[in-house]
């Protein structure tokens, strides 16, 4: 394997089968109708509001009985199966990271990444490479797709090593657009609520479908290899 884009070749099918296999479980939930309850009114006394919505929400619930009872059960076989869908959404981690071990030539920690990473990542190193891409919650996706690939393939270990718990505090901290802090429990690795982060990381970075997939891993590998 002589370079990035023979890479991206070689394992287009793979990566390929695997999206396949995760919107199949996703396609569990696409057939399923979706019903939502809106609610309006005119009413300015607050005691006649609470009542009218009320009787609205239980009318809503026997007109669409059979599309809720549908919904639920589709949650029950996606919750089911939910260690499959992150054991494939680990495997597409896993091709990603080789990727960029392999290929990325990055050396450099840049000057603006938050502070707790530039001290647990040392220039020139193995981590050092993943150190690329756009960034998710000030975190370069390269970095996001290494902690979880080890979260992955190392889910039997009680504790990750620094830089991987790092990483995952980092996108589970974050502010939003009006400056307030949230804690993700998505990503929450001292918990100890999630077995397998994949499918959370993947969800998180945007990967959907092959084209996302190719499309960033491009961005990250193309032009640094020959």
């Amino acid at each position: 394997m002589e370079s990035s884009e023979e890479y991206l070749r070689a394992t287009k099918s793979a990566v390929l089968k695997l999206f396949d296999g995760i919107n199949s479980y996703n396609e569990i939930f696409l057939k399923k109708p979706i019903p939502i309850f809106n609610f309006s009114s005119n009413l300015t006394d607050s005691a006649a509001i609470l009542e009218a919505r009320r009787q609205a929400y239980d009318n809503w619930l026997l007109e669409n009985e059979t599309a809720i009872k549908l919904l639920l059960q589709a949650q029950k076989e996606y919750f089911a199966e939910s260690f499959a869908i992150a054991a494939l959404c680990g495997s597409l981690l896993q091709i990603a990271s080789m990727g960029i071990q392999l290929f990325s030539t990055n050396e450099e920690i840049a000057e603006d990444l938050p502070e707790i990473l530039r001290s647990v990542i040392k220039p020139k190193s193995k981590v050092a490479r993943f150190c690329i891409g756009r960034r998710v919650r000030n975190v370069p996706i390269g970095l996001i797709i290494y902690a979880g690939r080890n979260q992955f393939n190392h889910i039997d270990e009680e504790k990750l090593s620094g830089v991987n718990t790092t990483i995952f505090n980092l996108i589970a901290s974050y502010y939003d657009e009006q400056d307030q802090f949230f804690r993700d429990l998505a990503f929450d690795i001292e918990s100890r609520l999630i077995i397998n982060f994949s499918t959370n990381i993947l969800g998180l970075i945007g990967w959907k479908s092959y084209e996302s997939y190719d499309s960033d891993m491009r961005s990250l590998l193309i032009g640094t290899s020959g």
